[in-house]
């Protein structure tokens, strides 16, 4: 594993434990580690994926369930009793293997959720926050093209994103709820502000300096990137527009604790 690339993306191997990966992450100036994985086509669970991702689009909060538990509760609704039964337990148990490392990260359990939508929200650059002292977020985005993209917090104009979002965060905030409603595309759903979509489309907003100053995450790999508190800075992110029409099984895990 290396983080000396630059100002790049660190990587790490599959076999990393918690603690490394901590170190990892303290010591990557995007605050953002990737891990990578099989593509789809060689995951043992690939048909079961791919049987959801025909489904509407949806989301579940496991909440107290345990990952087995909560994919049978999601499949046997979609797919009927049992159906894919070995899949479901394969892919649950790399669930919790993910789990446990985003729960080390800060000695504390983790809140994980599964989506098969895509939320149009997330193609506007943004910084996930929580109150608690420290937290990380682990997301697994299976099927999808493109890989996340992330940027220094020092690459936004901080004034011009304020304003930029002030008049945009509650218009994206009923365009994601229409979208996972409806399932309409966003395209037709903003048809009317070609100007926005634009920006969605080619990453051209008006408050990034240096365009040079992004880096994605691999499609299909592990990423794991730092969460804003009130003590520590978050990893800016957006996700990219070749996603919108393939959301992808996207397993989301939040580690969140108030221990240093």
């Amino acid at each position: 594993m290396s983080a000396d690339r630059g100002n790049a993306i660190a990587q790490a191997s599959p076999a990393i434990d918690a603690a490394a990966l901590r170190r990892l992450l303290d010591q990557s100036p995007l605050g953002t580690v990737e891990i990578p994985r099989p593509p789809l086509d060689a995951l043992p669970y690939r048909e079961f994926i791919r049987v959801l991702l025909g489904k509407p689009g949806f989301k579940l909060d496991f909440n107290r369930l345990l990952p087995a538990e909560a994919l049978a509760l999601v499949s046997d609704k979609l797919l009927g009793p049992g159906n894919f039964a070995d899949e479901r337990a394969l892919l649950a148990a790399d669930i919790d293997t993910l789990a446990a490392l985003a729960g080390g990260l800060v000695d504390g359990r983790p809140a994980i959720s599964v989506r098969t939508y895509f939320a149009p929200g997330d193609l506007v650059w943004h910084v996930d926050r929580v109150n608690e002292h420290a937290a990380f977020r682990l997301l697994w985005p299976i099927g999808r093209p493109a890989g996340m993209r992330v940027t220094p917090a020092a690459n936004l104009d901080a004034a011009l994103y304020r304003a930029y979002m002030r008049r945009e965060h509650p218009l994206l905030c009923r365009l994601d709820t229409r979208v996972m409603r409806s399932g309409v595309p966003v395209e037709q759903a903003w048809a009317h502000r070609p100007a926005q979509l634009e920006a969605m489309a080619s990453g051209a907003f008006p408050f990034i300096r240096d365009r040079t100053q992004e880096w994605e995450v691999t499609p299909g790999a592990v990423s794991i990137h730092r969460v804003e508190t009130p003590a520590r800075p978050g990893t800016w992110h957006r996700s990219s527009w070749a996603n919108r029409a393939a959301p992808g099984f996207q397993i989301v895990i939040t580690a969140a604790s108030d221990a240093a």
